[in-house]
């Protein structure tokens, strides 16, 4: 994204009354913050899901006291911020309920980070979970998985030290603004993931630490990952929310057994139970995804309508790549028609969408 665009993606998530799904289909019929802003009163007035208030701030599309203090915070902490419809925007984050607009960034998301494991369990590790998650976590990132984790005490800050340490990346999600490392006693640790990952947040500049915060914070954790493996925690833990969050996302979940007698081996021990892949070794997830990766590597073209098959032709005899306003030429579609069936056949993995509204084949 743009610094330039800052401006109008902070005030459109400052809107009262627009949520995440709402402002997905504003993106989908008018592709922009910009477009929405310099939309009329008129042609948002058809859109039932509006409210007249919303609509009202919309048209207005008035600076705000939030927004200032964003542009400012930015600009000082050295944060940058990627957008839904931004190609660094994690992938598997997208097809969640409810993702994050945007996110805030120190550090870079790159393409073979959408092969990635979190590893999250208890702040209060054991000798056992610690030395578990630095064997399996750095053997993990060596065979080229990316490391996503918290960046509390215990497993998660074991976890972002050992793929490090290996020369791995590894991302951490903060429950915080990105200027508010936490605990502070990781700041170093943050510095090194930059380096080899990204800091990202949900979360606004200046956001405090608030404890209901990290919860939400998890389904970004589990949401950007292909499997969550959960070393230690009790039954009622985060790492416990995490593990659900994924199976709601339709991931893998792992867990590694633990001692009966230990509370922290309560959480594993029962997820255990309801059917989640027990875990000794590193093999035992690389196994899991070696096989799901050939079958992905086999060419599988999703289901198309009509309308659809129509803008995969024209992209097979364009050299499979137009923008859009080139294909509202070639074609008897209107920019808002095309900017749905592209986002649709974005969402099956048919087509995909680059810098200045280039579209291509996968």
């Amino acid at each position: 994204m743009n610094k330039e665009n800052y401006r109008d993606w902070l005030k459109l998530v400052s809107i009262s009354g627009l949520g995440s799904g709402k402002i997905q289909r504003l993106l989908k019929i008018f592709q922009s913050p910009n477009k929405i802003f310099r939309s009329t009163k008129f042609e948002l007035s058809d859109l039932s899901f509006l409210s007249e208030n919303v609509i009202k701030e919309i048209v207005e599309n008035s600076d705000n006291e939030f927004v200032e203090n964003q542009l400012q915070m930015l600009g000082k902490h050295n944060v940058r911020l990627i957008s839904i419809l931004d190609e660094e925007y994690p992938d598997l984050l997208k097809f969640i309920y409810a993702p994050p607009i945007f996110l805030y960034i120190k550090g870079k998301i790159l393409p073979n980070d959408n092969n990635a494991i979190a590893i999250v369990g208890t702040r209060k590790a054991s000798n056992y979970g610690k030395l578990s998650t630095q064997k399996i976590a750095s053997e993990i990132a060596k065979s080229g998985f990316t490391i996503i984790s918290g960046l509390a005490y215990g497993i998660d800050g074991c976890a972002h030290n050992a793929a490090l340490n290996v020369g791995g990346r590894t991302i951490a999600v903060f429950g915080t603004g990105l200027e508010t490392v936490y605990p502070s006693s990781h700041r170093n640790l943050a510095e090194r993931i930059v380096q080899n990952g990204a800091l990202i947040s949900e979360f606004p500049m200046g956001t405090k630490i608030e404890t209901w915060n990290f919860p939400t914070r998890n389904r970004i954790i589990s949401g950007m990952s292909k499997g969550t493996l959960v070393i230690e925690g009790g039954k009622k833990s985060g790492a416990l929310l995490t593990a659900k969050m994924a199976l709601d996302q339709n991931r893998e979940v792992f867990a590694i057994p633990g001692n009966i007698n230990s509370k922290n081996s309560e959480g594993p021990n029962y997820l255990i139970k309801l059917g989640a892949k027990i875990v000794t070794k590193a093999s035992d997830i690389l196994e899991e995804y070696q096989v799901q990766m050939q079958v992905d590597t086999e060419k599988i073209t999703p289901k198309m309508n009509k309308n659809e098959e129509k803008i995969y032709k024209l992209l097979q005899q364009n050299e499979k790549n137009l923008n859009l306003d080139k294909m509202v030429e070639i074609s008897n579609f209107s920019p808002a028609q095309l900017s749905v069936m592209l986002f649709n056949m974005e969402m099956k993995g048919i087509v995909k969408r680059g810098a200045q509204n280039q579209y291509m084949l996968l």
